[in-house]
């Protein structure tokens, strides 16, 4: 009769690795199918890869922030791979971790230091992202590109880029709010 409730336990404790290695790799594989359509709408370089993030949020309630960054990892490793915008690529391959490490940040008093070190870790991470685009592409073109707008467009650009992620960061909180007691519920009825 023991050995019977070792194999039950150890039944369940297999379904529940199956569907954490299948919740993860649909995820991997919806964030790496948004970042490939990116390249079909020319502004979608930016967009893309905040929407394909978007895809570590059930992996990040469910299971937590390795899982999530192990999802990060593969859809950023697929999207190098597959994705014919290698720019979108490479932006989600930079920023697209912020949705798994967010709730560390979350953590840190007061909030004017949260933000700050939000801001900071998304400008040196876009600041890797141009590096590596300047690398990839040859520094004299990327720089002709931005030389176009100027110092004012340029400052511009990273004002914009900030408050973008601010917005983005508030859309995180409120679709994790969403997920965990709209989706989240109606999917363990199911299961």
């Amino acid at each position: 009769m023991e050995r019977f409730g070792e194999a039950a336990a150890g039944g369940i404790a297999m379904r529940e690795q199956s569907r954490r290695m299948a919740l993860c790799a649909m995820m991997a594989a919806l964030g790496t199918a948004v970042l490939m359509m990116g390249g079909l709408i020319p502004l979608a370089t930016f967009c893309a890869p905040a929407l394909a993030a978007l895809a570590l949020v059930p992996v990040q309630v469910e299971y937590g922030r390795k899982y999530a960054l192990g999802v990060y990892v593969a859809t950023a490793a697929l999207g190098l791979i597959l994705c014919a915008d290698r720019e979108a690529a490479l932006v989600f391959a930079c920023l697209g971790h912020y949705p798994a490490i967010r709730d560390r940040f979350n953590r840190i008093r007061p909030r004017a230091l949260r933000v700050a070190a939000k801001l900071l870790l998304f400008d040196l991470c876009a600041g890797i992202a141009f590096a590596l685009a300047a690398l990839v592409v040859g520094f004299a073109a990327l720089f002709a590109e931005y030389a176009e707008l100027g110092a004012a467009g340029i400052a511009a650009f990273v004002v914009i880029a900030n408050v973008t992620l601010l917005l983005y960061d508030r859309f995180l909180a409120v679709g994790t709010l969403l997920y965990e007691r709209k989706i989240r519920p109606r999917l363990k009825r199911r299961a």
